[in-house]
């Protein structure tokens, strides 16, 4: 009888720790591609304003990046060759190709001058001009 109440007990505690340690996935998925316009730039404040680059209409006409924390990167499609770049190497018109978090999209804040500020994990210059 004693063995068969640890059996049972043994058997809740391993049902109830794989229960409690299935949860929900914790990693958010990346919605990737969200394209973009600069339309601005505040180098002293590490700050670019972008536009949407088609009929996305996420991002709207005037949405400003905080890229003073994100990795910012070229690719050469040509060569397939990636690189660091900086703000520096960004201009007015260049094309963006933004990583951003599919939270951030849905609860995409606008600022006091109607402005949307979105946080983005990775900025990569689409233009192709450096070499």
């Amino acid at each position: 009888m004693m063995k068969k109440i640890i059996m049972a007990l043994c058997i809740f505690i391993c049902v109830f720790t794989l229960v409690t340690c299935s949860g929900r996935q914790t990693n958010e998925p990346l919605t990737l591609g969200v394209n973009a316009i600069i339309t601005e730039i505040d180098k002293e404040n590490k700050i670019i304003f972008t536009k949407d680059n088609g009929e996305e209409g996420i991002l709207g006409d005037d949405c400003l990046i905080d890229c003073s924390k994100i990795p910012m990167i070229y690719c050469n499609y040509e060569t397939q060759d990636v690189v660091d770049i900086t703000l520096d190497d960004l201009q007015v018109g260049d094309e963006l190709i933004l990583t951003i978090r599919s939270s951030e999209i849905e609860n995409l804040q606008k600022e006091d001058d109607n402005k949307a500020k979105i946080t983005v994990e990775q900025l990569q210059l689409g233009t192709q001009r450096i070499k």
